[in-house]
């Protein structure tokens, strides 16, 4: 539909205000309550996990092992056997789940399964030193079901773990910080790399906006930890990435990603600064310079939205 759209615009056969209707549409933000609607049903759904994880925690010795395993079994049975009877044919482009609740049942069958594997490996602990290979088992799943059911939420999940495992993993093969660091600041931007790809290919183009996010805020944040300094080493280097994913940004209309590059290089300069100053030297500098980024943003922010329409 997004490329459809484009086209009859390029041709000047849309409108920008009726191209933003079909989005509208498309997205149903048009229903009234909608997003706040599915915000509730998200937060139904983990606040029902963390009932459930705190009721396996304080029943264990009521329930047993074996109960509380099967209960979880069971219960994250009937929702993947609700979500593959209901499921519709699968499509490289986006596709509306067939029910209001589909996507929840989806996301909640997810969460049962890694309540069921943790408690699991709690109680047994069957494969010991390599736990953390339930998050890797568990984060390929989750990235297949996000595909076949067309989840985002879910595909987010499966790469948070993805990131989990390979944190664990690099722990194990450099100890110390440095190497569970490099990993994640690779990885995040090897999914920034995947969201670029994501955004411009016929597979599932909408999930690019997930790849991205999760790959700048988890780059840029491992490599904030050591440039909190003028001299420490990934000083210039997050600068750099700042300003090349500022320009990108620019180049993509894309707000977020410019905000998140001003942000951390506002933080890292932010903290270096402070580190000389002190009292009310340091209270100005963080009440005038947060005040000027912030003003900065919004008036960046009404440019882009200019620019899109």
């Amino acid at each position: 539909m997004d490329e459809f759209v484009a086209a009859l615009r390029s041709r000047e056969l849309l409108t920008a205000d009726a191209a933003r209707r079909v989005a509208e549409l498309e997205d149903r933000a048009h229903l009234p309550l909608a997003k706040e609607l599915h915000a509730f049903l998200y937060l139904g759904a983990a606040l029902l996990l963390a009932g459930v994880g705190a009721a396996v925690k304080d029943r264990l010795d009521q329930l047993g092992p074996a109960t509380i395993l099967a209960a979880l079994g069971l219960s994250a049975a009937a929702c993947y056997a609700y979500c593959f009877r209901l499921v519709r044919p699968f499509a490289p482009e986006r596709v509306e789940a067939p029910t209001a609740a589909f996507d929840y049942a989806l996301y909640l069958a997810c969460g049962l399964t890694g309540i069921f594997f943790t408690y699991l490996e709690w109680r047994w602990k069957p494969l010991g030193a390599w736990w953390d290979l339930y998050l890797l088992g568990s984060g390929l799943l989750f990235w297949a079901l996000a595909y076949r059911f067309d989840n985002r939420l879910v595909l987010t999940t499966a790469l948070v773990n993805l990131a989990l495992w390979l944190g664990a993993r690099a722990s194990l093969w450099a100890p110390g910080e440095l190497g569970p660091r490099l990993a994640l600041t690779a990885y995040g931007v090897a999914l920034f790399a995947l969201g670029c790809a994501a955004r411009r290919g016929a597979l599932k183009p909408h999930f690019a906006d997930a790849y991205l996010r999760l790959g700048v805020y988890l780059a840029l944040s491992c490599m904030l930890v050591d440039a909190m300094r003028f001299d420490a080493p990934q000083f210039v280097p997050l600068l750099a990435a700042c300003a090349a994913l500022s320009a990108w940004s620019l180049r993509e209309r894309r707000f977020d990603t410019f905000a998140a590059a001003v942000g951390f290089a506002y933080v890292s300069v932010l903290a270096s600064l402070l580190r000389g100053l002190d009292g009310d030297a340091a209270l100005w500098t963080v009440v005038l310079s947060a005040a000027g980024v912030l003003a900065a943003l919004l008036w960046a922010r009404s440019r882009f939205r200019e620019a899109v329409s």
